[in-house]
C-alpha cells in the first residue's frame, strides 16, 4: 500500500493558529531549559545562596517537568490539532491557545509569588499554593476548548487510509483520548476522597487521567513519526 503519510498545510487561519501552538510550546521548551539551569544553581556552591527557598531545587523541578511534558506535548497536540481540522470554530481556536498561554504564564512565575510545597506527584507534580494551582486549571481549561474545537472540526477520514488519512485518523483518535483524560481528571476532582497527605491527594487527583494521557502523547508521536518518514523518504511498511 502506498500511502503517503503527511498532511496538507491549510494556507489561512489554521495555519496561523497551529504557530500558535508552535510559539507556545517552543517557548515552554525555553523556559523548562531555564528551570533546568536553575536547578543547578541551587544546589551548586555559592550559588545555592541566591535561593531564599530551602527546597528551591524541587520547587524548580516542579515546574521544569510540567512545562517540557505537560504544556510541551499538549502544545505541539495543538499544532497538529490546528492542521488537522476544517475552518471552522476558529475564535474558539484561539481562545483555546490564549487560554492556555495565560496558565502556562501563571505556572512559569508561580515560583517567585508564593512559597508552595512542591508536590512530586505522578504524571503532573505541582506546587501546592494557589498560583501555580490557578495556573494548572487555566491551562487545562485552555486544552478542554481546544480538544472541543478538534472534535467539532475533524475532516473526514475516508475509507481507505491513504494519502495522510491514516494520520487524520490517528489524530481523531488522540483527540478522544485527550477528551477522556479531562473526564477522568475531573470525575477524579470531584470524587477524591478528603485526604490529609497532600501528596497521596493529588495520586488520586492525576493517576486516572495521566493513564489515559499516555495513550495521547503516543498518538501523537506515531502520527509525528509517520509524517516525518514521509519528509525523509523512509519507507513504512504498513
Amino acid at each position: 500500500m502506498n500511502a503517503r503519510f503527511a498532511l496538507e498545510i491549510p494556507q489561512d487561519a489554521r495555519q496561523r493558529l497551529a504557530c500558535g501552538w508552535l510559539l507556545l510550546a517552543l517557548v515552554s521548551l525555553a523556559l523548562s531549559g531555564v528551570f533546568s539551569v536553575l536547578l543547578v544553581l541551587s544546589r551548586a556552591p555559592v550559588t545555592k545562596d541566591w535561593f531564599a527557598l530551602a527546597d528551591f531545587f524541587q520547587v524548580a523541578l516542579v515546574v521544569h517537568v510540567d512545562l517540557s511534558v505537560l504544556v510541551w506535548f499538549v502544545s505541539f497536540g495543538g499544532v497538529l490539532w490546528s492542521l488537522n481540522s476544517t475552518p471552522r470554530l476558529l475564535g474558539l481556536g484561539w481562545a483555546a491557545l490564549g487560554t492556555a498561554v495565560a496558565g502556562t504564564a501563571l505556572m512559569g512565575v508561580a515560583p517567585f509569588a508564593g512559597r508552595g510545597h512542591p508536590i512530586m506527584a505522578n504524571y503532573i507534580p505541582v506546587l501546592d499554593e494557589p498560583v501555580f494551582l490557578t495556573g494548572l486549571a487555566v491551562f487545562a481549561a485552555g486544552v478542554l476548548l481546544a480538544v472541543l474545537r478538534g472534535m467539532a472540526t475533524v475532516p473526514r477520514v475516508g475509507v481507505r487510509l491513504a494519502q495522510g488519512a491514516a494520520l487524520r485518523f490517528g489524530l481523531n483518535t488522540s483527540l478522544v483520548s485527550a477528551a477522556v483524560a479531562l473526564i477522568a481528571f475531573g470525575w477524579s476532582y470531584l470524587a477524591a476522597p478528603a485526604v490529609p497527605e497532600p501528596k497521596a491527594y493529588y495520586e488520586l487527583l492525576f493517576w486516572g487521567g495521566g493513564h489515559v494521557l499516555q495513550f495521547t502523547w503516543t498518538l501523537l508521536m506515531f502520527v509525528a513519526w509517520l509524517w516525518l518518514a514521509d519528509a525523509a523518504r523512509v519507507p513504512v511498511l504498513l
